[in-house]
This record gives C-alpha cells, sequence and structure tokens, in this order.
C-alpha cells in the first residue's frame, strides 16, 4: 500500500483536486503492472491561490529581467544545437519565436523563485501536505513543480522523509538552473529517494537536459508526445497512453 501524489506547474485552476483526472488517466496503467487498485492512494498538492494569475509575475519582473533572460536562453539553446541535441528535440520554428514561446509560458516562475513571501507559503504547504500522509509516498511533479519538490525537499528533508520515489515530467530546470540556484544547490541530488526523470522529445521544457550543469536523476527516460509542437509536447504527459505506461511501469518497479 502507498500513496502517489502529485504537484502541478503553473497555470490557473480553482479546482483543488485537479489531481483526479491525472490519477483517473493514470490508475488503469497501473493496474496492468499488477498494482492493486485497493492499494493506491492517491492525493495533491495545490498552490495555484499562492502564485500570481497566469502572466502577472512575468509582468511584475519584466523590466529586471527580460533582456537578461532572453539571452540566457538564446546562449543555452544555441550551444545545444551546436552540441547536437537539435531542432529534432525542441520543435520548429526560428530561435527567437522558441525563446519567446519559452518565456511566456514558463515566466511565472520566477514568482516563486525571487518572491520570498510566495516561495516560503509554497513550500510550507508542500510540506504540510506531505506531512499529513503516513507513506510511502511516490511524488509525480510536473512542470514547475519539479523544481519547487526539488527546493522544498532539498531545503527540508525532515519534512519529507515519506517520499520513496520522485518522478520529474516536463521540468524546466534546464531553463532556469541559473536562477534555481538562488534557492538550491542543483550540483546535490534533492532528496536521498530514487529520482525518475520522464521527457517528451518535443517538449519547450526541454525537460531531456534536465541533468545539464545539475545533478542527474537516477533514471532518465523519454517518450514520443508530439512530433512537432513544443507546447503540446508539454501538455500531453497525461494523455498520452505510451507516457502513461511508461510512468506506470517506473512506479511499479518501486512500489
Amino acid at each position: 500500500m502507498g500513496y502517489i501524489v502529485f504537484i502541478h506547474g503553473m497555470g490557473h485552476d480553482t479546482n483543488r483536486e485537479y489531481w483526479r483526472h491525472w490519477a483517473d488517466a493514470l490508475l488503469p496503467h497501473l493496474i496492468n503492472q499488477g498494482i492493486k487498485e485497493t492499494d493506491i492512494h492517491f492525493s495533491g498538492i495545490y498552490y495555484y491561490d499562492l502564485v500570481p494569475q497566469p502572466g502577472d509575475g512575468w509582468k511584475k519582473l519584466t523590466y529586471l529581467l527580460t533582456r537578461e533572460i532572453e539571452e540566457e536562453m538564446q546562449r543555452d539553446l544555441a550551444v545545444q544545437l551546436a552540441r547536437g541535441d537539435g531542432k529534432e528535440r525542441l520543435g520548429r520554428g526560428p530561435l527567437k519565436d522558441f525563446v519567446n514561446l519559452v518565456a511566456d509560458n514558463f515566466g511565472d516562475i520566477f514568482s516563486y523563485i525571487l518572491n520570498e513571501q510566495v516561495y516560503q507559503q509554497v513550500n510550507d504547504r508542500f510540506y504540510q501536505s506531505i506531512a499529513n500522509l503516513p507513506g510511502p509516498v511516490t511524488l509525480i511533479a510536473y512542470s514547475l513543480g519539479t523544481m519547487i519538490s526539488f527546493c522544498a525537499m532539498q531545503q527540508r528533508p525532515d519534512q519529507v522523509k515519506q517520499i520513496k520515489h520522485f518522478i520529474t515530467l516536463g521540468s524546466p530546470i534546464f531553463w532556469f538552473r541559473k536562477w534555481l540556484q538562488k534557492r538550491a544547490k542543483i550540483s546535490q541530488r534533492p532528496t536521498p529517494a530514487h529520482w525518475t526523470n520522464l521527457a517528451g522529445r518535443i517538449d519547450v521544457a526541454c525537460p531531456h537536459l534536465v541533468s545539464y550543469e545539475a545533478c542527474p536523476p537516477d533514471t532518465d527516460l523519454e517518450c514520443e508526445l508530439e512530433k512537432l509542437n513544443p507546447v503540446k509536447g508539454h501538455l500531453a504527459y497525461f494523455q498520452q497512453p505510451a507516457a502513461l505506461e511508461l510512468l506506470a511501469r517506473e512506479i511499479a518497479r518501486r512500489w
């Protein structure tokens, strides 16, 4: 018997039980892996009420960070293309358009990283949600949730001992590692629990580069979620059967 806990990414949803849709999609695949439905308990960490509405956090920080962030992202992307981690993984479109797409979709991450009040409130919500569970816990973190989990677990390991398996989906650590270092040691493991990173090959977050200049996951997996559109690819982790099957298999291995 164990708990599967989800933590969402950026955006806004007033439904605190958003995670039920993800659990419903994942459950049949877990059963196919031999896990009994009666042995699985699902839960989720909700923090939409603690962060700015979509775009607000980015707008408040634009005057300080826009040029620096765009230049940093352009350099990063150019380096990756030169290394051969190329366009077949990053999708189609001019470099500047791709950078703008990243900024538009992930700008609110900075409200968590740079706003002390938001940072502490979100982390406290994380600890409270985990503390209420007897464990063992499989934590499935999506998008911005991967960075929140990284910071929170590293900051207070005594509060998250129940977590035995940490799974990241669509993690944007590659893009934001420079600023993430303001809150965490990215060269240091976020948790002693097994860390599995699942990356869509075409995903605007570049989750297949999560270990670039950071500590690597214990298990790195890739799957095809979308052939061309990196934004659609980022949104498809709980929609594509292939990804759900791969996710369920990794959960079952350490259940």
